[in-house]
Formats: C-alpha cells, sequence, structure tokens
C-alpha cells in the first residue's frame, strides 16, 4: 500500500488563511541510535551535505530531478512554500486571498530583493508566472499553472491572479521548488538561475568537487536561517555517500542507499530518516514501433514481478505498486487506482500475440548508471520482459544523459522514478498530458484521458468528480501511458552535529530542501 497520508482537495473556501496540513508517512519515519542533537546550536555554522550528483545547469522552472529540487529550495523562493513540517505556508507572499475559485490575490512581502541586490517586484512576479504557464517553456509545474490566464500587477506588492478554470490544488503547485519567481535574465534561454530570492547564495562552484553556499543576507528570513555555510559535496557512488557520513567527511546525505538502511540506522550519532512516497516506473515513446501498440504495454505490464524488483533495487524497502499512488485521505481515493495491472506472464504471452508479435521482439530500455536502484530496476525488468519473449536491451548513460535522451524519445522503454508534483489526486494529469519532458510517455496523448481529467479538476461537485476520475483511471488502465513498479522509501541521513532538519513527508520527500533552511549545526 501507498504509505503516506495528505490532506485533501484545498477549495476556495478553505484556502483562505488556512494552511494545508501532511501528515507522516504510515510507512516513512525516522530510526536512531540517539534521539536528537545533545549540544548547543552553533551561531553563524557550517555543515557539509553529501550530495548524490552534481547539478549540470539549473534552468528556471525546469525538471532536473530530485537534485534540482534541492538546490532551487536553497537558491530560490515562490509565492508558497512548504516549512520544515511539510505543511503549505506563505513564500514570497505575506498574505494571499482567495476572492473566488478562479482569482487569487497575492501581497508580496515588503522589500524584497533577489540576492543580486536588485528588486523583486510584482512585475518580476508576472514574468515568471507567464513562463511558467507557457506549454513551450515545458515547466515541471506547468499542470497545475497552464489554467493561468493572466496576471494583473495592481501595483508593485500586489499580483493578482486569473484562471480559465478552477484548480484545487493550485496554491500546492506555487509552492513546488521549480515554480520559484526569478530575475528576467533567468527567463532568456540558455541562462541558468543561479540567482534567486532564497535562504542561500551560490558563492563557488568547484565542478566535479563541491558548490559552497552562504547565507542570503537578502532573504526576507535571513535572521531565522542558522547556518552561515553550507557546502554541497558531491558524492555520485552511494556507497562512498555513506562512508562519508560514517567517517565523518560529512554531516548530512541524501539518497541513503536502501543496502545501508539497516548499517546506518544502527550507528551510533547516526540519525536516518526515511519517508515512503517515491515511486518507480515505466514509460515509453509512443511514437512509433511496438510500444505505440497499446497491447504492447498492456502486456509489459503484465509481464512484470513487482515483488522481485523491490528486493532487487530497495532490499525490501519499499513496495510493490501496479497503478497509480493515491492516498487514502484524498476525497477521490478509489483502491482500483493501485491494482491495474496483475503480474500475469501467460496474459502477457498473449496480448504479445494479439499485437502481431508471438514469436518475440527486441526494444531499448533506457536507465542510468548514476542511481544504482535505476539500474537494479531495469536488471530486474529486462529479466522479466525476457520470460514473455520481449529481449530488452539496456542503454544506460548517466544521469545528465539520461535526461537528455529521455527529453530526445530516445527509447523504446525508460526507468523513471518520481513522485507527484502535488499531493492532490489531479497530480496524476501531468504524467499524460503537457510538454514533452524525460519523466512521461514521448509523444503519448490522448484526448479523451485528458478531457476526463480536465473535468474533473473543473467541476466542483462531489460526484461528478468522482464520476470523472473513474473515467480517467478506467482509460489509462487500458491505454497503460506508463507502468508503476514500486513505492519506495527515499532516505536521508545526518550525523549529531545536525538538528532541526526533517526529511518532509510522502510525496515531499523530493522538497526537502526547504528543511536545510532551519538546519542548524551543534556543538560536541
Amino acid at each position: 500500500m501507498f504509505g503516506y497520508k495528505a490532506p485533501g482537495r484545498t477549495t476556495g473556501a478553505v484556502a483562505a488563511g488556512v494552511a494545508i496540513g501532511l501528515l507522516l508517512s504510515a510507512c516513512g519515519g525516522s530510526s536512531s541510535s540517539q534521539d536528537s542533537a545533545s549540544g548547543e546550536i552553533i551561531e553563524d555554522g557550517a555543515l557539509t551535505m553529501g550530495l548524490s550528483a552534481e547539478p549540470a545547469n539549473l534552468p528556471a522552472g525546469k525538471d532536473t530531478g530530485q537534485v534540482g529540487y534541492t538546490l532551487n529550495a536553497l537558491l530560490h523562493r515562490g509565492l508558497m512554500a512548504y516549512d520544515s513540517d511539510g505543511k503549505l505556508t506563505e513564500g514570497l507572499a505575506e498574505s494571499y486571498k482567495v476572492v473566488d475559485p478562479k482569482t487569487y490575490e497575492f501581497d508580496l512581502r515588503p522589500n524584497l530583493e533577489f540576492s543580486d541586490g536588485t528588486a523583486l517586484t510584482g512585475s518580476n512576479v508576472e514574468q515568471t508566472l507567464e513562463y511558467l504557464s507557457d506549454p513551450d517553456t515545458a515547466a515541471h509545474a506547468y499542470g497545475g499553472l497552464k489554467d493561468i490566464e493572466s496576471v494583473e500587477v495592481s501595483d508593485e506588492d500586489t499580483v493578482v491572479v486569473h484562471l480559465s478554470q478552477p484548480n484545487n490544488a493550485f496554491l500546492q503547485y506555487l509552492a513546488v521548488p521549480t515554480a520559484a519567481i526569478v530575475p528576467p535574465d533567468a527567463l532568456t534561454g540558455g541562462v541558468d538561475a543561479w540567482v534567486g530570492a532564497g535562504p542561500f547564495v551560490l558563492e563557488e562552484h568547484n565542478k566535479g568537487t563541491n558548490m559552497i553556499l552562504k547565507r542570503n543576507a537578502k532573504y526576507y528570513a535571513a535572521d531565522e536561517v542558522p547556518l552561515e555555510t553550507l557546502e554541497l559535496a558531491f558524492y555520485p557512488d552511494g556507497k562512498a555517500r555513506t562512508n562519508a557520513l560514517l567517517s565523518g567527511d560529512v554531516d548530512l546525505i541524501d539518497y541513503v542507499p536502501w543496502e545501508d538502511f539497516d548499517r546506518v540506522s544502527s550507528t551510533d550519532g547516526i540519525t536516518l530518516d526515511a519517508q515512503d512516497g517515491p515511486f518507480m516506473y515505466l514509460h515509453f515513446n509512443v511514437t512509433d514501433g511496438p510500444v505505440a501498440n497499446p497491447l504492447v504495454r498492456q502486456a509489459i505490464a503484465h509481464a512484470i514481478n513487482r515483488d522481485n524488483a523491490v528486493a532487487a533495487a530497495f532490499s525490501g524497502h519499499g513496495s510493490p505498486l501496479s497503478g497509480m499512488p493515491v492516498s487514502e485521505d484524498d476525497p477521490n481515493y478509489d483502491e482500483a487506482w493501485s491494482n491495474m495491472w496483475s503480474y500475469d506472464p501467460d496474459r502477457a504471452k498473449e496480448l504479445l500475440a494479439e499485437a502481431g508479435y508471438e514469436n518475440g521482439l527486441t526494444l531499448s530500455l533506457l536507465t542510468s548508471s548514476q542511481y544504482a536502484f535505476h539500474q537494479d530496476t531495469a536488471l530486474s525488468v529486462q529479466a522479466d520482459l525476457k520470460a514473455v519473449g520481449i529481449n530488452a536491451e539496456l542503454n544506460n548513460p548517466d544521469w545528465a544523459a539520461r535526461v537528455e535522451q529521455g527529453n530526445a524519445g530516445k527509447y523504446d522503454i525508460a526507468v523513471s522514478g518520481n513522485v507527484g508534483t502535488v499531493t492532490d489526486i489531479s497530480y496524476i494529469s501531468a504524467f499524460v498530458d503537457g510538454p514533452a519532458n524525460y519523466t512521461r510517455s514521448f509523444g503519448y496523448s490522448n484526448a479523451k484521458l485528458n478531457d476526463a481529467f480536465s473535468k474533473a479538476m473543473l467541476t466542483q461537485d462531489p460526484g461528478e468528480q468522482q464520476k470523472f476520475y473513474d473515467q480517467a483511471r478506467e482509460i489509462f488502465a487500458e491505454d497503460v501511458p506508463l507502468t508503476t513498479i514500486s513505492s519506495r522509501a527515499q532516505g536521508y541521513a545526518y550525523a549529531n552535529t545536525v538538528t532541526n532538519f526533517k526529511n518532509l513527508p510522502g510525496f515531499l520527500s523530493f522538497y526537502s530542501g526547504y528543511s536545510l533552511a532551519s538546519m542548524a549545526e551543534v556543538s560536541q
């Protein structure tokens, strides 16, 4: 079972002045040999984080993976944000008002500045939101921002956003780290968004080694950021990353390898904070070839032994997933979403024969050598596909190349790991509609599926909403725009030199960079 708990849909009536609360994951949590750091907080402290990848770039609004979300949360802020408990809160907006279901008014904090000292005004908000809602941008949060019809700057500190239709999760989308407000030059092609209005500023980037971040004196809450310096040291190898933490070379690491969970959690002075939320899946290039046929995609979905994949990739720290994860707290929860494709190799062979491939076929399978769990998932899938007559040829580049090839559609099947952009069930629509990106099936579009999602998100009638989501689920199960494999525990671990850091719950685990702003160094 998908193990996080999230709030229900945000409605206009409750959104005004009310933050969305997220409960801790039922399957996640912290384990440690120590309850908390025992020393005193060091003023203007300095900590080192072992990061699982080096950011190749940081284009405004784009999805560059979990490390990109972390950098965005450290260097930037949007109108909304998440606090260290995973609750929706104001960011650059000091307050907001839901005027009606299609109109949101934001009052900016006074005297906002970017880290380079230039003023951040309502005009910057207008320019950024227009950029993020443009389909040509292919923004990560486009699925929830595409409804922006216009942005009105009534004065330099007040912005009114008009939507073309109600969007119950709109405020959640504004809190996504990639929905940050950026300077004008970051909205032009080929310019990375290193200058922001977040808690830290990039002082130094030593390629292949580390980044040095300093507290941003221009940040609106700079006096609430305990650290003066945060070093991001690059450890793409998982075992090396764990060893760096256990040896004291770093204070905190992301992406704790699943095979190291027990070793880390049993080490004195180390806290393992793991949350269940991210999930693994396969997506497809449907522009031509065998996987353009839904029958072949159905066959692949039924061929996968998900229990084996969990054991191979996550040492049991995950759960098999044969459908899309939806929170049981969501008003539109239906267990059928999680049970679309059973493990049935015989049925897979029948479907391949029906599609004209009774003698088998060969397909390319894109994964990444940089993250062992991606590679191990692919190897498990490869064996399952071979058993039903599909020869899957592995393509195993580093992460930057994996993203590039995914964006270009250079694959038949691809392994991905992701979370919902927001916790609302409407997140699923972003996996089947919108600009092409490396996390969803290349060339995929289904007008009936898009229409069902659109109608579900538009109506305010619960019965109608449920009806349209049921229609979407039935189409999804048959057309197989992607097929899920497993949920997984996502772990951070830190030494007793660290306090006030929390891995955010559920899908928000990928946005735990927000929690780094409140992290502090403690004396030993």
